[in-house]
C-alpha cells in the first residue's frame, strides 16, 4: 500500500511537471529569424537617450521593391511576436510582407509615452515623437527599401504605448497612416488625449486612415473601458473617412489581452490596407 501511494504521488508530481513545462513553453514567444534582423542604436537629439532599434525584414526582402513599415513600441517585449505574426499573416493572405521596426527603451517608457508632465517620470512624449519623426523614420527610409508615403506606415502600441499612438493621431496625424491602439491608457491626466483629439479635430477629421482598437473585456470598467469607448465613439462619429475596428477579448485582462489583440490588429491592417 505504501509503495502504491508513493507511485501515485510520483505520477502526480510528474504530470504537474509536464503541465508546467507545456504552459511555460506556450508562453514563450519564438525568436524572430536573426538572419533577417538588423540592429543598431540611435541617440536622440531631443532627449539625449540611446534607443536600440531592431528591423525585421521580410524573408524575401528585395531592395528593388518598396515595403510598408510597422513601428512597434515596447519593442523589447513585442518585436518577436509582431515580426513572426506579420510573416505568417502575409503568407496566409498571399500578400507582400512589411518591415517591422522595434523601438527599444531609451529612458523610462512612462516618460516617453505620455504627453503631459504629472510627475517626475511622465511628460516626454513630444521629445520622443520628435525623435521618431526627425531621426528614426528618416534613418529607416534611407537605409531600407520602404515606402515613404505615410499611408504605408503603422504605429503599434499597448497601454502607455497605445496612449502615445492616440496622441500621435491627434497632434501629428499625417505621420502614420495606420494606428493599432491596444488597451490605450486614455485615462492618463484626466483623459488629456481626448482633449488633444478635440483640439485638432478640424484639421484631422477628413483623414483617410486605418485604426484598430483592442482591449480586454476584463480590464477595469471605469479606468480603462469608459475612456476606450469614448475614443472609439469619437472616431466613429467624427472621422468618416477612416477604416475603424474595435475588439474586446473575452475574459482577458490588461496583460492577457495584449497578444491576441496584436494578432487581430495586424490581421485587420493586412486585410484592409
Amino acid at each position: 500500500m505504501k509503495n502504491q501511494k508513493n507511485i501515485i504521488l510520483y505520477l502526480g508530481v510528474l504530470v504537474s511537471a509536464i503541465l508546467l513545462t507545456l504552459l511555460l513553453g506556450s508562453c514563450t514567444e519564438e525568436e524572430f529569424n536573426p538572419g533577417l534582423t538588423k540592429e543598431f542604436t540611435i541617440q536622440s537629439i531631443s532627449n539625449g537617450a540611446n534607443y536600440n532599434i531592431k528591423v525585421g525584414l521580410p524573408g524575401n526582402y528585395n531592395a528593388a521593391e518598396k515595403y510598408g513599415s510597422i513601428y512597434v513600441l515596447d519593442g523589447e517585449e513585442n518585436f518577436d511576436l509582431v515580426a513572426n505574426s506579420c510573416e505568417q499573416i502575409a503568407k496566409n493572405n498571399a500578400t507582400q510582407n512589411v518591415l517591422v521596426i522595434s523601438i527599444g527603451y531609451g529612458q523610462d517608457r512612462s516618460i516617453d509615452y505620455t504627453p503631459t508632465k504629472v510627475s517626475a517620470i511622465t511628460g516626454g512624449g513630444a521629445e520622443f515623437l520628435n525623435f521618431i519623426e526627425t531621426q528614426l523614420i528618416p534613418r529607416i527610409e534611407q537605409d531600407f527599401s520602404v515606402d515613404t508615403n505615410p499611408a504605408s506606415r503603422v504605429i503599434l502600441g499597448h497601454s502607455y504605448g497605445g496612449l502615445f499612438g492616440a496622441c500621435v493621431f491627434a497632434v501629428n496625424n499625417k505621420l502614420f497612416g495606420n494606428y493599432i491602439l491596444l488597451s490605450p491608457s486614455i485615462w492618463f491626466d484626466n483623459e488629456v488625449a481626448l482633449q488633444l483629439e478635440l483640439d485638432n479635430r478640424a484639421v484631422n477629421k477628413n483623414s483617410a486612415q486605418l485604426v484598430f482598437m483592442g482591449i480586454g473585456e476584463a480590464e477595469n470598467s471605469g479606468r480603462m473601458q469608459a475612456p476606450f469607448e469614448a475614443l472609439y465613439e469619437t472616431l466613429r462619429d467624427n472621422y468618416t473617412q477612416i477604416k475603424l475596428s474595435t475588439n474586446r477579448e473575452k475574459g482577458l485582462d490588461h496583460v492577457g489581452s495584449k497578444n491576441p489583440n496584436i494578432i487581430k490588429g495586424l490581421n485587420y491592417y493586412f486585410q484592409n490596407r
